[in-house]
């Protein structure tokens, strides 16, 4: 559920708001009403955070025995400034050896020699001119031309023309002057050996201070908190001698802020916030509802104030949507064992087991009991499954069913059928207390008759006829949220202001049928994944055939379902969460629009 929340106004002297707001950072549970500061410390503290978090993404990741946290903030901070310099110049530096590179690579046909001893024939009055051409070409230098060839190949010929005003001056385009490097091949091959040298100890100076991750971590937290202290420090008005700053408390913890400011000798207002406000939200769950959090937390959405709280129909809703996209009762067990490793991880390390972890372990039975109910496992077919495993299936659903894919389909419609009517039914108690209601009831009768035109036109026409009561519950469901979609106290304004949006009211019944459609991809999911599966299991299977072509085929086995589970979890993102988020909370009426609860608190206790 969403925690009420109160406003409030939080009055003391400004010669004493430094240290006042320490205090009530100490107090912790006040949401403040903040702006971005235009200030001098806010911008070096968000500068000095970016550089370590940019040290922290240089220098490379050390996955065992990492120490703990040892150098202080202000050690840190210089040590990722040299962090980032050091990269910096190996940016310089790779672009210095890529460029000796090409350059050994454009002079390496032409052998060892050193530009400075041409230099000494220029300077007894011989000049020489170096060409590039294709070997038939050389048969077209002027008879008069003075060359030397020094070698010829497949890939060209190259030759030295002597005499700077002669008829070097006069070859054609086919003839290519070669450009003399500035040093010799030698010289260019030691600076590219400096270079590497170079390089390679700037990297073990970045792999060392890999060892200090923690301490960049903890750095971040304390800049962090030192731009929390700046913001709140820029969010207060003042008025001559006095400051006040607006913020929100839990309705349960009011009376600690009365008290705690009574000590303070602080001013306090308080009162119930108004549309206008930015409320922010602060979910309260239960242990079982709160395993959805970490999809809320990931996909980084907060309802409003004012919405929903659905975290509990997420939950329900998100656990069947990923069983049926996983489809498979094999991949539940591989899913179920991993996520009971990494709780017994946690708790072998005094830690509880996480909320992501317990989810985990709920979809993973989930999707073990839906393949269960199929006869589905690892895309086995169904008459090759042991009975063991057949007999535990669901009829119904069950794959020695030819009817099964069509009543899956059903299933799917119904899902999205109460799926939707849920949000509804929701609307309709919030609206009791006004005609409006009846535009709610209206949207549920929709609902209903459209339900039976999709599995007419979707699934079966014969199997699943659209009975004679279903259109008449669309019209009526039709006229009713025409007239009390708008309602405001009057019908007839109502109704005028639903002729005015004649075109998107009736759009939106048509998308009424688009939205019971679109948990089709429940099914159509599931079966792309189980289809994959099947190929893979062909594949591998057939390589499986003498001695040499069974590794292969284990592997490919290996690797394909692998493949095909991660798929799965990047289907469960898109169209798991699309279901809940869009068209479940679209007919809710909800647009995620929160603001999360996040208190002025310390976060960031000492020093090493």
């Amino acid at each position: 559920m969403i925690a009420r929340m109160k406003k409030v106004f939080l009055v003391f002297l400004e010669r004493d708001k430094a240290e006042n707001l320490k205090k009530l950072r100490g107090f912790g549970m006040v949401h403040l009403e903040t702006i971005v500061p235009d200030t001098m410390g806010y911008e070096k503290a968000s500068k000095t955070r970016d550089a370590l978090l940019s040290a922290l993404n240089v220098v490379p990741a050390v996955k065992k025995n990492l120490p703990e946290a040892r150098l202080t903030t202000a050690e840190a901070m210089a040590l990722a400034e040299e962090v980032l310099r050091t990269e910096e110049q190996a940016k310089d530096l790779r672009a210095k050896s890529s460029a000796i590179t090409k350059e050994l690579e454009r002079i390496a046909s032409w052998g060892e020699f050193k530009p400075s001893d041409l230099a000494v024939l220029r300077s007894s009055g011989l000049d020489l001119s170096f060409y590039e051409c294709e070997p038939q070409n050389l048969a077209r230098l002027p008879e008069e031309a003075e060359f030397v060839v020094l070698s010829r190949s497949k890939k060209g010929a190259r030759f030295i023309v002597v005499g700077e005003n002669g008829p070097a001056q006069r070859l054609t385009q086919e003839f290519r002057l070669f450009s003399l490097p500035q040093d010799s091949a030698a010289a260019l091959r030691s600076k590219l050996a400096a270079i590497d040298t170079e390089m390679a100890a700037g990297a073990a100076r970045n792999e060392a201070a890999g060892l200090d991750a923690a301490s960049f971590k903890r750095a971040v937290q304390v800049v962090d908190q030192e731009i929390a202290m700046e913001i709140a420090g820029s969010s207060f008005t003042g008025e001559g001698t006095l400051t006040y700053i607006k913020g929100y408390v839990p309705e349960k913890n009011a009376a600690d802020l009365a008290a705690f400011c009574r000590v303070q000798g602080w001013a306090l207002l308080s009162d119930d916030p108004v549309l206008e406000d930015a409320t922010p939200t602060k979910v309260e769950n239960n242990a079982v509802v709160r395993m959805i959090q970490p999809v809320m937390d990931f996909l980084g959405i907060v309802p409003g104030y004012r919405e929903y709280e659905i975290s509990n129909w997420f939950l329900v809703f998100f656990t069947l949507f990923t069983a049926m996209i996983f489809g498979d009762g094999g991949y539940g067990v591989i899913l179920l064992v991993v996520s009971l490793l990494l709780a017994l991880k946690s708790k072998r390390m005094g830690k509880p087991v996480s909320d992501f972890e317990r989810l985990f372990m709920l979809l993973a039975s989930a999707t073990l009991l839906w393949g269960m109910a199929t006869g589905t496992w690892f895309a086995i077919a169904f008459k090759n499954l042991p009975p063991i495993l057949a007999d535990r299936s669901i009829w119904l659903i069950s794959g020695a069913n030819p009817q099964a894919s069509e009543n899956i389909q059903v299933f799917c419609f119904l899902i999205g059928l109460v799926h939707l009517l849920i949000s509804h039914v929701k609307n309709i108690f919030r609206d009791r207390g006004s005609l409006k209601f009846l535009a709610q009831a209206g949207s549920v009768f929709m609902l209903i008759g459209m339900f039976f035109f999709v599995l007419s036109m979707v699934v079966n026409g014969e199997r699943f006829p659209a009975p004679g009561f279903a259109l008449w519950f669309i019209l009526v469901g039709f006229a009713l949220n025409f007239v009390f979609a708008a309602y405001a106290g009057s019908i007839l304004k109502s109704a005028l202001e639903g002729l005015k949006n004649i075109i998107p009211n009736f759009l939106g019944a048509v998308g009424v049928f688009a939205d019971i459609v679109s948990y089709i991809r429940l099914w159509a999911v599931g079966l792309a994944g189980t289809s994959l599966a099947s190929i893979i299991n062909q594949m591998g299977g057939g390589m499986m055939k003498g001695v040499v072509t069974v590794f292969a085929g284990l592997t490919l086995l290996l690797v394909g379902h692998s493949l095909n589970i991660v798929l799965s979890v990047l289907s469960v993102i898109v169209h798991g969460v699309r279901l809940n988020t869009l068209e479940f909370s679209n007919h809710l009426g909800m647009e995620w629009s929160g603001i999360k609860y996040d208190p002025f608190r310390v976060t960031f206790y000492e020093e090493p």
